[in-house]
């Protein structure tokens, strides 16, 4: 489908002409897509300018890079000298894909051409070097590849290399970590959560922000004496603004000349939990099959759409748990608070305490429950509908 001016697209049998991407799902969003967090925007924006390390911790899906961009670029406005490193390890296997990526990114930011690349890898890898490629004649388009025997016998080079950038350049440097749970995928993440805090601790004019998802393995990286406890300021994501949402949605409507009102605005706010990826996409689909005024019937459709589409991705991962994993998401859709008591063990067939303790772990390392207020939620509202009215109905 094209979201852009000159295509178009048929809905029913509508046609669109859609002049501009009105909701935004598919993508981190910034500008006229981010919503509210106005706070959060200001805190975020103030550690960046002072290099204070931050952790960002909340569940899939509630906007913590969108968050950290909007942040990254209040700061670079206010701080000339002020230059962010985004890397993502979502799908970062080994430690030295890590520490490739984040060289990868300084080199970028500090990079304004082609030759300001080439330059600075012949200045900072004395050592080794490093295969380069350009997409184009922008430094953003690099791409570095080292032979990982390299890379592993210059670990600290990697690590050390937004500080020595910094004091080389006079520059301030901000790197963000997204998806920063994944280390605990790799071969030995103790050992190198270690080498980190301990380079990282060292280094001045430079301040890393870690963003993961609120699960088990943040917690620990984030809690414990061994790794990050006193690594800087921890900030929990809490809910977007119900007011900030329903305008959102509502001017994005008016600005097409369609309309919706405030009770079908939180209609799609409620039906997805206040997730703001699923607000987006539900968004977009109710206000693709709207003529002229949104209906209830329209949001229900478009939802029951968005259910069905992640229909094999729900069933991979349901299919993929233990009968008491799945026991103990039973229990959680029917909103108990104290799984572990005797009634609500025997009411959903969880065979003991410890039998719900662990299976509680698992879908916390999983990242498809979070705790809140002391009780354990769904991560993805959709989830936990699709089981309640696809899988638990069989």
């Amino acid at each position: 489908m094209c979201n852009y001016i000159n295509c178009s697209t048929f809905v029913g049998n509508q046609l669109f002409y859609l002049m501009e991407r009105l909701f935004e799902y598919s993508r981190s969003v910034d500008g006229q897509f981010f919503v509210g967090r106005k706070e959060d925007v200001l805190k975020l924006t103030a550690n960046f300018i002072f290099l204070t390390n931050t952790v960002v911790v909340a569940p899939q899906g509630w906007g913590k890079t969108s968050l950290v961009l909007q942040a990254a670029r209040s700061a670079c406005a206010k701080e000339p000298n002020l230059k962010f490193c985004h890397v993502d390890i979502s799908t970062v296997r080994d430690e030295e894909q890590l520490l490739v990526a984040l060289a990868q990114s300084v080199l970028r930011s500090v990079s304004e051409n082609i030759e300001d690349v080439v330059s600075n890898v012949k200045r900072y890898f004395t050592r080794i070097e490093p295969r380069l490629s350009f997409g184009s004649e922008s430094a953003k388009d690099i791409t570095l590849d080292f032979d990982r025997c390299d890379v592993c016998a210059n670990r600290d080079l990697f690590i050390d290399l937004p500080y020595t950038v910094s004091k080389a350049t006079g520059l301030k440097i901000v790197v963000c970590i997204d998806e920063f749970h994944n280390i605990d995928t790799f071969s030995d993440p103790q050992s190198l959560l270690m080498a980190l805090q301990e380079c990282w601790n060292l280094h001045r004019n430079v301040a890393y922000c870690l963003c993961g998802n609120g699960n088990a393995m943040m917690e620990k990286f984030v809690s414990t004496a061994k790794s990050f406890r006193m690594f800087g300021e921890r900030l929990n994501l809490g809910r977007i603004s119900y007011v900030d949402l329903i305008k959102y949605i509502r001017d994005r409507f008016a600005d097409s000349g369609k309309y919706i009102d405030d009770e079908m605005a939180g209609l799609i706010i409620d039906m997805v939990d206040s997730n703001p990826f699923y607000i987006q996409q539900l968004a977009h689909i109710s206000w693709m099959n709207t003529s002229v005024v949104c209906s209830r019937e329209v949001i229900v459709d478009a939802f029951n759409a968005v259910v069905d589409s992640m229909h094999l991705t729900f069933s991979t991962l349901t299919y993929g748990m233990t009968s008491q994993q799945l026991c103990y998401l039973h229990a959680v859709l029917s909103g108990e608070k104290v799984i572990s008591s005797s009634d609500v063990l025997h009411r959903h067939g969880i065979t003991s305490a410890t039998s719900a303790s662990r299976s509680k772990a698992s879908l916390l390392e999983k990242g498809i429950i979070h705790i809140s207020g002391g009780c354990p939620h769904f991560s993805d509202p959709l989830y936990a509908y699709w089981l309640a009215h696809k899988y638990f109905k069989h």
